[in-house]
């Protein structure tokens, strides 16, 4: 159980929670961790704060850069890393002190390439149990065939895949490494979706710590994904791409529909963002339209069933009519009283 677990914290004008981050992975029961703070070009009192916390401990490494945004901040931390295992920690969040040695402890029973673990989003004072739609326990490869690789990218209920949320992962080093997996730098959305599904596109044996709580995600009402984006679509579209690159014309398993799962996401995603924003209705409907007419788009739309989708009723037909073009005005009229 003496393997090296670098901890890589990408951070940005985070110096509200830095300290109880920092701390939180300071005090790990799991003592054999290298914990790599990449600054990225931070405004406030963050780059100092991290320094700190260097002098006092020497596992401790922190790298000072350019503002880029969290993908290239987390790739310097891949590079630099000399551990067995490689862990992810956003800047605002924090961690309880068993989660790597239990994770580690399950990792030495099965040998195990990635194990996942739940958290818990936090809400002001109040916790609520994150938790996904997969059994518990060990998974071998061909178990991850039969019952995982089905929901990889995308559940038919349009939700993210489990390995959505990265910072509950625990990953072996060298399937980042011989895999060159790496963030797609300048998306600022859903980055952590490809990266942790070519991570378990790649394992070959998968632990999932059901139920079991370790991390605490802080809803950041200033986080980006909290906050209306112009270019979010661009983001999605920079994404899709990526996407099929990759999964499109795999030979040991079939992703296509799964594929056209993540633009629908998308779609979602973006259109939501089109609600929130300011602009005029008469707007809001040519954004939503330009959107909806995109080739990759209409393409999605002949191939997928929607009648097939794990989806509500009320879904069902905005999907419908995000499909025929049809009550877009009555569906943002709607949608922005919300």
């Amino acid at each position: 159980m003496n393997a090296l677990i670098s901890v890589v914290v990408p951070v940005y004008n985070a110096e509200k929670y830095l300290d109880k981050c920092i701390q939180s992975i300071i005090n790990q029961k799991y003592r054999n961790l290298e914990i790599i703070l990449v600054d990225d070009g931070s405004k406030d009192n963050s780059l100092e704060i991290c320094k700190k916390y260097a002098e006092k401990d020497k596992r401790i490494k922190v790298i000072n850069k350019e503002n880029g945004g969290v993908s290239t901040a987390r790739n310097i931390g891949i590079e630099v890393a000399n551990g067995d295992f490689m862990a992810f920690v956003d800047s605002d969040d924090y961690i309880d002190e068993n989660m790597y040695f239990n994770m580690m402890q399950k990792s030495n029973e099965h040998e195990c390439d990635v194990i996942m673990c739940d958290c818990y989003k936090v809400i002001s004072d109040e916790k609520y149990v994150f938790t996904h739609d997969i059994r518990g326990g060990f998974y071998d490869k061909e178990q991850l065939y039969k019952e995982y690789f089905d929901k990889l990218l995308m559940q038919d209920s349009i939700n993210y895949p489990p390995t959505i949320s990265n910072w509950v992962m625990l990953i072996k080093a060298n399937i980042i490494k011989t895999n060159k997996l790496k963030y797609k730098e300048g998306i600022k959305f859903s980055e952590d979706l490809l990266f942790g599904s070519k991570a378990m596109y790649y394992a070959n044996s998968f632990y999932y710590l059901k139920n079991e709580c370790y991390y605490n995600y802080i809803n950041n009402p200033t986080s980006t994904t909290n906050t209306y984006y112009e270019k979010k679509w661009d983001n999605f579209t920079s994404l899709y791409v990526e996407i099929r690159l990759f999964f499109e014309d795999k030979k040991d398993f079939d992703f296509s529909m799964q594929i056209y799962n993540c633009l629908l996401f998308f779609i979602y995603n973006s259109i939501g963002n089109i609600y929130s924003s300011n602009k005029k209705l008469s707007v809001k409907k040519k954004d939503i339209l330009k959107i909806l007419n995109t080739k990759e788009v209409r393409e999605m739309f002949n191939n997928i069933d929607i009648k097939s989708l794990n989806l509500s009723k009320k879904q069902q037909l905005i999907t419908y009519c995000y499909k025929n073009k049809v009550f877009i005005s009555a569906l943002i009229l709607y949608m922005s009283r919300k």
